[in-house]
């Protein structure tokens, strides 16, 4: 365990470099890091000193202010609230360190120990007062901490050694306290002697390609998309940028995002223990539907997402750790983000022209009417946003997943009907199929118009049909002709019966005569 006093991270920013590995040593799982609740208080503490003045400093500007104005003063500051902004702070640095709470034995001994001025409290210069028993108190938490924990080994962290010692040497009482636990206690002076009794720093050119290697990865774009979901949700909204590029706002997604790895930069490795533990300030494009700000609608969103994140390449199943960002503004003037916005809407739009194609072609009746239908139905489709899209793309990869591909060759077979070849080509679907299909098109039925089906379904021809309305038209013409063929051929067929040829004259007769009559006619 290693504890550190007040003044070994007094005024540290805990959102820092040093804040970031001391999460990095506590994430390893192979070392504690902590802080007596008394050194919590004294750092939320240090943070929170100047707020009651600059308070008190605001609100007499305002009261001056006041009267001056030949008119009432709008404004108004709210009220005081110092409690609020230590807690602020304890949440703050409670993120970074493990809290070793003070049992109210041990802050009844550090109050009778100062009374009586004895280490680590001790007699103030001027004056007949002792201070130090906020010092006490600390020093009792670690040994009781010790006692409570006899497999554990304390890193104290101070550079405090007029109060307690270098580590080597205790003053009275301090030596009769910490008799038997000498071995169990090692004191470090400040931060660096922490970093180099820990750790070991990775050279920076190994840390960035280990860094973008991990973070490129679709397993990790997969946990900070779910990450957004899980972490992303303001009232107050986010900002981002809509289906035209327009400025919207938005407070959290509908599903998760598609994600894209931005830039990687400022990356830092320390190896602790065997592991190897990065920082790095990271920038994600984030994209997919989300809900407006006022709670009514969907949006379809990009935003950027900056971040410091903690991870690790060796611990593959590890979430990484986000220690600061929000979500911001893509900048439009930024032809590289906006081209991969751009990638990211097409993607959406492919996707869904493949749910619409999946939808009509499980309603079309055979091959040859699946493209004249498809073009009427879509023909009459409304044109769909992307957040539509986006709300859909779940159930849309589901109902993709399950459906069963159709065989169209087998409508060419020959002595089969339509109907027959239709019926055969088609899959068996299970109950579960069917039941996926009718929720997906129940959900997507119900976001679109009423589709007019009339001239899809018109009856076709059939196939005696189809042979009478390919004949020629015949007209009296044809038929006269027709007739006066078979009476030629007729008429020959006598003649070679009877070699006399009477009976061809009178046939020859009526056939010019006939002729002539067609003529005049």
């Amino acid at each position: 365990m290693i504890i550190f006093d007040t003044n070994a991270f007094n005024l540290v920013p805990p959102d820092g470099v040093k804040a970031d590995i001391i999460r990095k040593l506590r994430r390893s799982g192979h070392q504690r890091v902590a802080v007596p609740w008394m050194v919590l208080e004294e750092l939320a503490a240090h943070k929170s000193r100047h707020y009651p003045n600059q308070y008190m400093g605001v609100l007499s500007a305002l009261e001056k202010l006041r009267q001056a104005l030949p008119w009432q003063l709008e404004s108004s500051l709210e009220p005081i609230d110092v409690e609020r902004f230590l807690d602020h702070w304890r949440a703050a640095y409670a993120d970074v360190f493990e809290v070793i709470q003070t049992s109210g034995d041990v802050a009844l001994k550090a109050l009778a120990r100062e009374a009586m001025a004895l280490p680590p409290a001790k007699r103030c210069d001027k004056g007949d007062h002792s201070e130090g028993a906020r010092d006490v108190a600390i020093w009792f938490s670690i040994l009781e901490f010790l006692e409570d924990n006899p497999d554990e080994h304390v890193y104290f962290v101070t550079n405090n050694t007029s109060d307690f010692g270098d580590g080597t040497v205790y003053k009275y009482p301090m030596d009769e306290d910490v008799r038997g636990l000498e071995h169990r206690l090692t004191r470090l002076k400040d931060f660096n002697e922490v970093v180099a009794t820990f750790t070991t720093e990775v050279s920076g050119e190994s840390a960035e390609a280990a860094a973008k290697e991990l973070l490129r990865s679709e397993a990790m774009r997969e946990q900070v998309s779910q990450t957004a979901v899980e972490a992303l949700d303001s009232e107050g909204g986010y900002p981002g940028l809509g289906a035209s590029d327009a400025e919207i706002s938005w407070r959290t997604w509908l599903a998760a995002p598609d994600v894209e790895l931005l830039s990687v930069e400022n990356v830092t490795g320390h190896k602790i223990d065997q592991h190897v533990w990065y920082t790095a300030d990271v920038e994600w494009l984030l994209y997919g539907s989300a809900v407006s700000d006022d709670g009514e609608s969907a949006l379809s969103v990009a935003c950027l997402w900056r971040m410091k994140i903690l991870f690790s390449t060796d611990e593959k199943d590890e979430s990484p750790t986000i220690l600061s960002g929000a979500p911001c503004l893509p900048d439009t003037a930024d032809d590289r983000c906006m081209s991969v916005v751009r990638s990211l809407r097409q993607a959406a739009e492919r996707l869904a022209s493949r749910v619409t194609g999946s939808l009509t072609s499980a309603q079309d009746v055979s091959a040859s009417a699946a493209s004249a239908a498809t073009a009427r139905i879509l023909a009459s489709l409304p044109k769909t946003d992307l957040a539509t899209i986006s709300a859909y793309q779940s159930t849309a990869r589901a109902l993709a997943e399950n459906q069963v591909k159709l065989d169209f060759s087998e409508v060419l077979k020959p002595r089969m009907t339509a109907a027959e070849q239709i019926l055969a080509s088609m899959p068996k679907l299970t109950p579960q199929v069917l039941a996926l299909q009718q929720e997906a098109a129940k959900t997507i039925a119900a976001s679109l118009p009423k589709l007019d089906f009339s001239g899809v379904l018109k009856p076709r021809m059939t196939a005696l049909e189809q042979i009478l309305a390919s004949m020629p038209r015949v007209t009296p013409q044809v038929l006269a002709l027709q007739r006066d063929a078979a009476k030629t051929i007729a008429g020959l067929d006598r003649t070679l019966a009877d070699p006399t040829g009477e009976s061809h004259d009178a046939e020859a007769s009526d056939t010019v005569e006939t002729d002539e009559s067609e003529t005049e006619g």
